[in-house]
């Protein structure tokens, strides 16, 4: 009975980090891009250190520089493409779907480079490919769609979080537990 208490107390745990990261990076995406860029990354570094116990963990944070890059599609009215949308739109230029699909899966598999430190110290790298496959599935096949806002009053102020960031995100800190939990978590 303790164990099953054990297990459930770190599933609620684990869930309620998910979560809190999620709406930070949500919020970051629509309000305070430093959220998302920066304090996301620290949290996820952070808990990686604490669970694998290791600097190298901090490595991690590198991902506040993938999440730093601009990665919107080409449009000929906008002076400042991203590097990634000039790249898509000349690879696929008849196809806005697929620019979409590269730009984000990049951005996927650039997140999942980030967190290679943790397979290197635990040896987990089935899990690292389950967490991977999970955060560039995601980025590359949801997270640049459209979809609706969620009103959230936060500090006084209502700000709209996009359903499609708070998916996105939840799956990405999903992806990442995943690898530093390994498979038994």
């Amino acid at each position: 009975m303790k164990d099953l208490f054990k297990k459930i107390s770190k599933l609620l745990g684990n869930l309620g980090l998910i979560t809190i990261c999620a709406i930070i990076a949500a919020w970051g995406g629509q309000e305070k891009k430093w959220l998302r860029r920066f304090v996301y990354p620290a949290i996820i570094s952070l808990y990686a250190l604490y669970v694998v116990r290791n600097l190298w963990c901090l490595s991690i944070y590198s991902m506040s520089g993938v999440l730093s890059i601009g990665y919107g599609r080409f449009s000929p009215d906008d002076d400042k493409v991203s590097f990634l949308g000039n790249l898509a739109h000349k690879l696929f230029p008849q196809s806005p779907v697929l620019q979409d699909v590269m730009i984000r899966g990049i951005v996927g598999l650039a997140l999942s480079l980030s967190i290679i430190s943790i397979p290197i110290l635990t040896g987990n790298w089935l899990s690292y490919l389950q967490g991977s496959l999970m955060i560039i599935v995601t980025w590359s096949l949801l997270s640049w769609r459209g979809m609706g806002k969620i009103p959230v009053k936060l500090f006084g102020k209502t700000i709209n979080l996009l359903e499609v960031d708070i998916i996105t995100y939840f799956a990405t800190a999903c992806g990442i537990l995943i690898t530093i939990h390994g498979i038994s978590g």
